[in-house]
């Protein structure tokens, strides 16, 4: 969810029960309970809905996810959940990536002040960032061979997705600002670099580091794929064999290199295992994944490290707009100030 105090559930209950009442017509006794919200992120609201009713003498219930854009300010400029929506259909219709089904894309903000998305809830259990997965929690507790079973999932996964033919799903608009069938980086590094200007003042190496990565950028580029965005663990739910049963959060989904998506997931793991001090006995090593990822897609990986910079500069800038808006809630930048992400930086641009 946004940062603050979010939306009143309560308040979302009734505007959700009433635009059920309008689009389904032949329901009655339509029940929303309360919205209850899964772990907190500084991102899209989300909340958990339970929506029960009468058709044709019989009751029925589905359990829901509700999304919508952060309440005032957000980590983004704007939040599409067109195309949010529109990558979750059609993989699920045209593809074996599992993610969440739309039920209803709402645009009209009459109902709960903004748009929303509606989607199926996937039934599994999801990794916590607080407190952290490594050191607390079902994966820390089972078995280093769950565990490791866990980690080759979510790559298989991962190279999934990025094996499907974006093109012959349509998906070509979510290349960010590339109207051609090559360089997409470029797409990637205008936008990152106004997301940066956006976001705020913050520590000169941000920008510098963005700047490295434009001077350096891979030129030939690798082969373009659909990318997820945001690589965790934590945005995907697990079965109870540690199978990945639903890819989550879209929401930065955009057409590019897949090094891009892998450096991005390489970066954020080596954050967590520092940050935590602690790591997972059954995962394994970070070369040996690279080799796992790399024979599941078909073909090597270009210039990781590049792409690793590229995910620290990113992830940085994400970290600027977070410590404005905290700092508009009364909180200081001292802990940006210290952020590990920051002292890697300084190693990529030279500075250390």
């Amino acid at each position: 969810m946004g940062l603050g105090a979010g939306r009143d559930p309560e308040g979302v209950a009734r505007g959700l029960k009433a635009w059920w009442h309008a689009h389904h017509p032949l329901h009655s006794d339509i029940e929303v309970a309360t919205p209850t919200r899964p772990s907190a992120g500084l991102s899209s609201e989300t909340f958990l809905v339970e929506v029960a009713w009468r058709d044709a003498g019989q009751i029925r219930s589905q359990a829901l996810v509700l999304r919508l854009p952060p309440p005032g300010d957000g980590l983004f400029p704007s939040y599409d959940l067109a195309a949010q929506s529109m990558v979750q259909q059609q993989l699920a219709a045209g593809s074996p990536v599992p993610v969440a089904d739309p039920v209803a894309l709402e645009a009209d903000e009459q109902w709960l002040g903004a748009p929303f998305l509606l989607m199926t809830r996937v039934a599994g259990r999801v990794l916590l960032d607080h407190p952290p997965f490594l050191t607390h929690g079902w994966l820390h507790d089972a078995s280093p061979a769950s565990q490791q079973q866990l980690q080759q999932s979510f790559v298989d996964v991962l190279s999934t997705i990025h094996r499907q033919d974006w093109r012959n799903l349509g998906l070509a608009s979510l290349a960010r600002g590339c109207s051609g069938e090559t360089h997409f980086l470029l797409g990637e590094l205008d936008w990152w670099a106004s997301y940066l200007d956006w976001a705020g003042d913050g520590p000169p190496v941000v920008a510098e580091a963005m700047a490295w990565c434009a001077a350096h950028r891979p030129d030939p580029e690798p082969p373009a794929s659909l990318l997820w965005g945001d690589v965790r663990f934590g945005n995907v739910v697990f079965d109870n064999s540690f199978n990945p049963v639903g890819v989550l959060d879209w929401e930065m989904a955009s057409i590019g290199p897949a090094e891009l998506d892998v450096g991005w997931f390489v970066v954020m793991q080596e954050l967590s295992v520092k940050t935590s001090g602690a790591d997972l006995p059954g995962f394994a090593a970070t070369s040996v994944v690279i080799s796992d990822y790399q024979r599941r897609l078909g073909r090597e990986l270009h210039d990781l490290r590049w792409y690793e910079a590229f995910a620290l500069a990113r992830g940085a800038a994400i970290m600027v707009r977070v410590a404005h808006l905290l700092a508009r809630d009364g909180v200081d930048d001292s802990w940006l100030r210290g952020n590990p992400m920051l002292g890697q930086l300084e190693r990529v641009v030279g500075r250390a």
